[in-house]
């Protein structure tokens, strides 16, 4: 299943002392939930994930801060398959994340070899959003997992854009990259679309971000060697990119 709906997640434990506040949720929570595709720049900008094998150990020291857990939690969902999931503890909260499109689902016994850190980090970076709601996507690509029923083909047809680039911490330094479909550079008022943003221009003068401080590319397919879903994808001066996420959201195109 490819249809990226990550409201399912997790539950955990109590601190001592009473509630727990969910990672980037401004209120206190008995059962603290990660919602929905709601991952903000400001949150993945503390990214701690490494490629080293995923147990309850690594996973603490991935997770240094509530934003952290909740990168965390998006990178899970993305390489583990939906029977999977890890428990840990951090910061005196305990934390159960659970895996969903099954992407890289050997990280809980081996550490992730670079294709499968790449495919992760795309899709963790194309469930980032800029108004931090929860809004469903639909994510496509050559990897396992990200290949889409004809019901997911049928209801979500309207392409936002790609995403690629690097999440991981041991691999260098954030490194976010994306560029806009046909259908956002169409018109970007459509739909869901005014509640991601991050594939599209900041429209700065001179800018080359998007909205979400990623490297805007351009328009993908000017910037990527197949039609959607996008493949050798490049930022211009750097190598093209295979392991590209490209995300389409409900409804039919104008």
């Amino acid at each position: 299943m490819t249809m990226t709906m990550r409201n399912n997640l997790v539950l955990a434990v109590a601190m001592l002392g009473g509630c727990v506040t969910a990672p980037g949720d401004g209120g206190p929570s008995e059962i603290p939930r990660l919602t929905g595709n709601a991952l903000m720049p400001a949150q993945l900008a503390e990214t701690a994930v490494t490629t080293a094998v995923l147990d309850a150990t690594s996973a603490a020291a991935m997770t240094p801060s509530l934003a952290a857990v909740k990168v965390l939690d998006y990178a899970v969902g993305c390489a583990l398959a939906s029977t999977q999931s890890i428990t840990f503890t951090t910061n005196g909260s305990t934390y159960t994340v659970a895996g969903e499109m099954g992407i890289a689902p050997g990280w809980v016994t081996a550490g992730l070899s670079p294709a499968e850190a790449s495919w992760v980090s795309a899709c963790v970076l194309s469930r980032v959003n800029f108004a931090g709601v929860m809004v469903s996507i639909s994510d496509r690509g050559a990897a396992t997992g990200l290949d889409a029923s004809a019901a997911e083909l049928a209801g979500y047809q309207v392409e936002e854009g790609a995403f690629w680039g690097n999440v991981f911490a041991d691999l260098g330094p954030l490194a976010p990259y994306s560029c806009d479909g046909v259908d956002q550079a169409a018109n970007d008022t459509y739909g869901d679309l005014p509640l991601r943003q991050c594939a599209q221009p900041d429209g700065v003068p001179g800018s080359n971000l998007s909205p979400c401080g990623m490297h805007y590319a351009g328009l993908c397919s000017d910037v990527c060697a197949t039609s959607a879903p996008y493949a050798g994808c490049v930022f211009p001066g750097e190598t093209a990119a295979d392991s590209v996420v490209t995300t389409f959201l409900a409804g039919t195109p104008q």
